[in-house]
Order: C-alpha cells, then structure tokens, then sequence
C-alpha cells in the first residue's frame, strides 16, 4: 500500500447502534460499554468476504507525540489479509500514563478485556459475520487479550504468535507496572488467587467453559515463551476431552527471533489460511 486510506471519524458508539460497511476506507470509533471506552479502527475490503479478522496490539512503543490509543498495529497489512479486520487498542495504554503492555486488565472497577471482547461482537454483528468465520489474532500482549476475547465468543477461533498465557509470568518490571497500576500494588501471588481468570486465559477459558479453536505458535528457543508459559497452558487447561484437541500448539524454534513474533509473510499466510478453513467449514 503506498497511500494509506481515508479515516472516517465515527465518534463514540454506543450498544444498540451500528456501523455501515464501508469498503477501502479505515472507519475510526470509541465504543462505550459500561465503564469502559475500547478505541477501534475498521476495515473493510472492496469485496465482501465474509471474514472478520480482530487483531489486537502487543507492546506499544512509547513516544510524547502518540497517544497509544491511536495505535493500532500492523494496520499497513490490509491488503494482505483476505478479511475484514478490527484493529482494538488496550485502554490499559493511556495518553497520561507510561504503560506499555497493560493485558486489558484496565484500573479498579474498569476491567477491559470484557469490553474489548464485547466491541468485537458488536462489530461482527454489524457486519452479520458468524462466530465461526471470526478470528482473533495477536502476538505476545495481544495474543493474551486475542484469547480473552475468542473465551468470550462461543464458536470463534484464535491465532496467536508467543501469547503470554499467564501475564503475571512474564517480565517483573511489566508485571509490576501492572500490578501497582490495575490492583493498587496488590502482590501479583494474590492478584493470581482473587482473579485467576483475568490473569491466566486457561483459567479464563474454564471460567467461561469454552476454549476456543486456537492454532498457537510458540518459539521453543524463547525461554519465557517456552518455559514459563507453555507449562502455564499445560498445567491451567481444564482436562476436557474433545475440547482439549481444539487447541493445537505449535512449536518452532528461531535463537535470533526470540520473543520477537513471526514475520509479516509467515503471519498472513498463516492468518489467511485458518480464514480460508474458517469459510470452507
């Protein structure tokens, strides 16, 4: 894409109001849902597919002149995805805060995740796409909340590259910021025993009583990818015969990778292919 597309401004939505489809332009909207406020950014291809792609952000890069609520990653990869996609923002990330991996875990009495799953819901209804042909995507941050949200929607599918499955195993200077930001500097051990379906998606996923049909890739040569949060999804995933085949993980190994998520031709393809099984089916 040399130029990037027009935005349109849609302002705040509201449950009960619906977005038009409109084809090669980038549809901008805060939705509102209880206590919370989900920055979103549409996009809709030329022909309709069907399909609907909800890519969620991992680590954002911190600068004075961009509000993290603007970013919206890998934006410059519509053309590459044979779907519709929703790009969401974490409302954890804020322009008057130094966040820059929040997992959707909002502040006090503003969880998010639930809301960022119930934006994409609502949008997928709008645009009359089933939960099967839904696929919620991220990488690291992002695959954490990718999968948060597809627990929330029965039927949907999840790809994410290098997920964090137990946030509070992950670095200690994020985990801390976290910490002393969503659960006023309450120890993480005890943030894990209060809310263990807000910090581990596998407890999510009982909580909830559905795992979504997940392709997970995870680097083998990553060591907190690899050996602290695969065993957090082997050891929380509820022990469900038949639903436990639906989550297949796959491992690669790449030393100069590492926590890094896959590149942009492997991404799509594999973003393209599960669509493409998601539409057969």
């Amino acid at each position: 894409m040399t130029e990037e597309p027009p935005f349109d401004q849609l302002g705040t939505l509201l449950p009960g109001d619906c977005i038009v489809r409109r084809p090669g332009t980038f549809q901008r909207f805060d939705f509102h849902v209880g206590t919370v406020t989900v920055p979103a950014l549409l996009w809709c291809r030329p022909e309709q597919t069907g399909r609907l792609l909800i890519a969620f952000n991992g680590a954002v890069r911190r600068t004075p002149e961009k509000d993290p609520q603007e970013i919206f990653q890998r934006r410059t990869w519509v053309d590459d995805i044979e779907a519709d996609i929703l790009f969401l923002s974490d409302p954890t990330l804020r322009s008057d805060n130094r966040i820059s991996i929040g997992w959707g875990q909002g502040t006090q009495g503003r969880y998010a995740n639930p809301a960022m799953a119930q934006t994409a819901r609502f949008t997928a209804e709008c645009l009359d796409i089933p939960a099967g042909a839904r696929l919620y995507f991220g990488t690291s941050a992002g695959g954490f909340q990718a999968l948060q949200a597809a627990a929330r929607d029965e039927g949907s599918r999840a790809l994410v590259n290098n997920p964090q499955i137990d946030w509070t195993k992950y670095m200690p200077t994020f985990v801390d910021t976290i910490a002393g930001y969503s659960y006023e500097d309450q120890p993480t051990e005890d943030i894990a025993i209060d809310h263990p379906d807000r910090t581990s998606v596998a407890h999510a996923f009982a909580a909830f009583g559905h795992i979504p049909r997940t392709r997970c890739l995870i680097n083998a040569a990553s060591k907190n990818d690899s050996l602290a949060q695969l065993p957090a999804l082997v050891a929380a995933l509820p022990a469900q015969s038949g639903e436990r085949s639906c989550f297949d993980v796959s491992l690669y190994s790449d030393v100069r990778g590492g926590h890094n998520p896959l590149p942009r031709p492997a991404t799509t393809t594999a973003i393209n292919s599960i669509l493409r099984e998601a539409i057969n089916e």
